[in-house]
């Protein structure tokens, strides 16, 4: 029974990216942090993916074919409110902050700092928390001072 329960509470995660062999590293960074319940190469299949698989947490590469990120991260949002979209990418300025919380995303990860970075930014979406890779914290402090950024 315990170990049903304990399965039942392993967060589901969907990972979009289109290069495959940054999502082969994607799938191995989450690995004992949830279960990878999917992982996609564009932002349409991501959006169709999260609403039949229904994940905790969809990671989103920022640029892709179809459909981006940031507009995935909308639309699962829309459909799926309890989804935790976090964004990760290779660019790093301040109005992408802004623009990530404002699609609804919880997290921005920096693409270069995945490997220390995407499992705790999980784990804080996971627990209601936003996440902002630490290398991007010096573009995030004039936001915070001016009252935005998420």
């Amino acid at each position: 029974m315990v170990e049903s329960q304990q399965s039942m509470n392993t967060p589901r995660i969907l990972l979009a990216d289109d290069h495959p062999q940054i999502l082969s590293n994607l799938c191995r960074l989450v690995d004992g942090v949830g279960e990878v319940v999917g992982a996609v190469s564009d932002g349409r299949t991501a959006v169709t993916e999260s609403l039949r698989l229904r994940p905790d947490v969809v990671v989103l590469d920022l640029v892709m074919p179809g459909v981006e990120g940031l507009e995935a991260a909308r639309l699962i949002r829309r459909d799926l409110p309890e989804c935790k979209a976090i964004i990760c990418s290779m660019y790093a300025h301040s109005e992408l902050i802004v623009e990530t919380f404002s699609a609804g995303a919880v997290g921005l990860v920096r693409k270069q700092s995945a490997h220390a970075d995407l499992a705790p930014a999980i784990r804080a979406a996971l627990n209601g928390d936003t996440f902002v890779s630490p290398s991007l914290k010096q573009d995030a402090a004039p936001l915070r001072k001016n009252g935005g950024g998420g």
